[in-house]
């Protein structure tokens, strides 16, 4: 391996290690500020959907909001039962089932 890779390997590690030992050890048994838990309880959905989004409006690494793009559409049915359920498995169940008959359909 170049040294270049191994060196960029190494120090993503250290960063990596520090971020976390950091905030274990300045922590060292106090609570977050309500404010710091309400904000990271968002981060869950903001990182779920940074990786869905691109791959809904983009799955040919372009730009496609029409009705041809199937996953497009099977994230907007997926997202309304969604809201209308509340429901996880039932979500994922009609999510997988949607973009199933949609796949089949168009292909």
């Amino acid at each position: 391996m170049r040294s270049e890779i191994i060196i960029t390997l190494v120090g993503m590690g250290i960063v990596t290690y520090l971020t976390r030992v950091l905030f274990i050890v300045g922590m060292k048994g106090d609570r977050l500020p309500p404010f710091v838990v309400r904000w990271l309880s968002y981060v869950p959905v903001a990182v779920l959907t940074a990786i869905i989004c691109p791959m809904i409006a983009a799955p040919e690494k372009h730009l496609n909001l029409t009705y041809d793009n199937p996953y497009l559409v099977a994230g907007i049915l997926t997202t309304i039962i969604a809201v209308a359920t509340k429901n996880l498995v039932i979500t994922v169940i009609g999510g997988m089932g949607v973009i199933l008959l949609l796949k089949f359909l168009v292909g």
